[in-house]
């Protein structure tokens, strides 16, 4: 790595919010990713369960100026596949690239989610885990064009492609379907466990998927951007909700739909659909100019197809990286 006598390395703290906003969103200016960050957001982030401040984070200033960053968290509970999942996360700004500082910021995270895998896991095998970037575009060259040579050099490999779906609201009107005996409805906060629940028995045979435990849930469906009046469930008549669609805001303007998913059970209803629907409707009739998804490329259950079905088109393709601890 090349130094300088003002670089440091420090643990970030809560008084770093403004810094590492302000360093985020010249990471997206420079990758034109369009996903600007703000205070409220990041502030929350750093206030995720199970991440502390003091050990599970490394800052990179340069004098006064926060010019790299990370972070490493493990998840609650093994993946599918019985594995302990390292989440990393950094970055580095665009005019202190090529110094070695990621390579760097990588190393200190690899180690400490080692570290963490074996505490929280002990006994399983663990995998690191973290995003690649987008794929470099003829009008968006930059992309993951900066960060994959730094993962090949360290091991890491492309495990998973996401597709980026876009669709303009208001858009075609679409009919909310009737399924017989199933209401299409917005959760209440009575009913976020119950929406929890099903996310968890939906996810369970995905790729890479492990259970997101009741903190972290509460935590993200409570954070400024949620948008639950946008949401929507699928309940039967007993009020188990078969199939749903978790809303946020994250940039003004833009419906995101976070997650969606149906219960295996339920399957082949059209419930999906149904509260697809019922969510762009409502996002629609609030002055929401668009919404946004994410789909595993290799979506088990056609989801892809789905989301062509009520307006969604690709935009952008977004990729996982692993390698394996040890």
């Amino acid at each position: 790595m090349t130094d300088t006598p003002t670089l440091r390395f420090e643990a970030l703290t809560v008084e770093d919010v403004p810094a590492l906003t302000s360093l985020l969103n010249a990471i997206d200016a420079h990758e034109q990713t369009g996903e600007s960050a703000e205070e409220p957001s990041i502030r929350e982030w750093l206030q995720s369960p199970r991440l502390s401040l003091p050990t599970d984070t490394v800052a990179a200033w340069d004098g006064n100026g926060l010019i790299g960053f990370g972070l490493v968290t493990v998840a609650a509970h093994a993946d599918r596949d019985g594995r302990a999942r390292v989440n990393l996360a950094g970055g580095v700004h665009p005019a202190h690239r090529g110094r070695g500082l990621g390579t760097t910021i990588l190393a200190r995270l690899e180690e400490r989610g080692t570290e963490l895998a074996a505490e929280r896991h002990p006994g399983l095998p663990a995998v690191l885990r973290t995003g690649g970037g987008r794929d470099p575009e003829p009008e968006l060259p930059v992309g993951g064009a900066d960060v994959r040579p730094v993962l090949d050099r360290r091991g890491y490999h492309r495990v998973r492609s996401w597709f980026e779906m876009e669709c303009e609201l208001p858009g075609e009107a679409l009919e909310v379907p009737t399924v017989e005996g199933v209401e299409i409805t917005a959760p209440t906060a009575e009913q976020s466990e119950a929406v929890r629940l099903a996310h968890v028995a939906a996810f369970a045979d995905h790729w890479g998927s492990a259970p997101i435990d009741a903190e972290t849930w509460q935590l993200w469906t409570t954070s400024h951007t949620s948008r639950p009046r946008h949401s929507t469930i699928a309940l039967d008549e007993d009020g188990t909700v078969l199939a749903y669609a978790v809303t946020s805001e994250d940039k003004p303007g833009t419906l995101h739909v976070a997650l969606v998913g149906t219960r295996p059970e339920a399957r082949g209803r059209g419930l999906a659909r149904a509260v697809l629907a019922r969510t762009l409707a409502s996002g629609a009739e609030a002055g929401f100019t668009d919404a946004v998804l994410e789909v595993d490329a290799e979506s088990l259950t056609g989801a892809t197809r789905l989301y062509e079905a009520v307006g969604f088109r690709r935009a952008h393709v977004y990729a996982t990286y692993e390698r394996a601890v040890g």
